[in-house]
């Protein structure tokens, strides 16, 4: 499978949309430009993190944020892919039959709150899928839901049927999709667990994970943001 048909598609919110992201944040960054400057870093460290794989990148968001603030984060225009339907499984199903119409396979679906994974995890989906197409890889989410989903496909393909009856945002989320896939007849890997950044504890995780010097410099925006935003206090 050629590696330039390969794709890596992070579903995102616009950061300058009509709504701030990251609500779950706001007890402690109330400001709403605070959460916008934090989110924007996120997506800029994933871009730059993505585009080592070789693959093309995609940016799926919603069109009713509109596009406002993604050039802020290193998003081209020509990256930029709308989501389509009218709740999260169908928003997810619709990305992954649009990538595939456009000739590309295999596809890693990342969210955008995840400035500190590993990339050798999208590659380690991208090289499983390459190999066998036949599954869906997963990477758990350690809320029990999952941060990445990867499938392979062509232009004739029909997505398997792995985002209906999902209890959405719950800790079932990963175990449904899973029986999903068995009742697809579709087999299921896994890549490491990691942790979405969506609330206090996420935040705080990733402060104490971005002290050290390796992990900084894998999201240097993340950590920029985050020293203006927790300035340490001067002696």
């Amino acid at each position: 499978m050629n590696s330039s048909h390969r794709a890596v598609v992070v579903m995102a919110r616009a950061p300058r949309g009509p709504r701030a992201p990251k609500s779950r944040l706001a007890s402690i960054l109330p400001s709403e430009t605070s959460r916008r400057r934090l989110y924007t870093a996120f997506l800029n460290d994933t871009m730059q993190a993505c585009r080592k794989t070789g693959s093309v990148v995609r940016v799926a968001y919603t069109t009713s944020g509109g596009t406002r603030g993604f050039d802020e984060a290193g998003v081209r225009p020509d990256e930029l892919v709308p989501q389509r339907g009218d709740d999260l499984g169908a928003r997810e199903r619709g990305v992954f039959e649009d990538l595939f119409a456009d000739g590309l396979s295999p596809v890693v679906m990342i969210g955008s709150d995840l400035p500190t994974l590993p990339i050798s995890v999208v590659r380690t989906a991208l090289g499983r899928l390459s190999r066998q197409p036949d599954q869906v890889v997963l990477g758990p989410a350690e809320d029990g839901g999952y941060y990445l989903m990867g499938l392979a496909g062509d232009t004739n393909s029909v997505v398997p049927d792995l985002f209906r009856d999902i209890r959405w945002s719950t800790n079932h989320t990963l175990d449904d999709t899973v029986k999903a896939a068995d009742a697809a007849g579709l087999a299921a890997s896994y890549v490491d667990r990691w942790y979405d950044v969506d609330d206090e504890m996420g935040l705080a995780r990733l402060r104490k994970d971005l002290a050290t010097a390796a992990n900084a410099s894998r999201s240097p925006a993340t950590k920029l943001a985050l020293d203006e935003l927790f300035p340490k206090p001067k002696s």
